[in-house]
């Protein structure tokens, strides 16, 4: 980086205010990456969006008490009772 030469406070306040803004973009831009990151990571991004639909489509299928176990297994496997 070079060395920069400044005539006057004018100039330094201004480049002071600039790299100031500058870091605030940079905070707001890191902030905003990071909710998107844990909005990535919650459990219906996890899962996905066309896995229930499988699971709705495959359970619409099956009938009665098979039905009926089948949905007890996966409430089991999801949350764990």
């Amino acid at each position: 980086m070079e060395n920069k030469r400044y005539s006057s406070y004018e100039e330094i306040d201004r480049d002071l205010e600039i790299l100031k803004l500058e870091k605030e973009i940079q905070f707001k831009k890191l902030s905003q990456s990071f909710g998107k990151t844990k909005d990535s990571l919650s459990p219906g991004h996890i899962i996905g969006g066309s896995l229930p639909k499988v699971a709705v489509n495959i359970l619409s299928g099956l009938s009665g008490p098979i039905k009926g176990m089948a949905l007890s297994f996966i409430m089991k496997k999801l949350f764990r009772f």
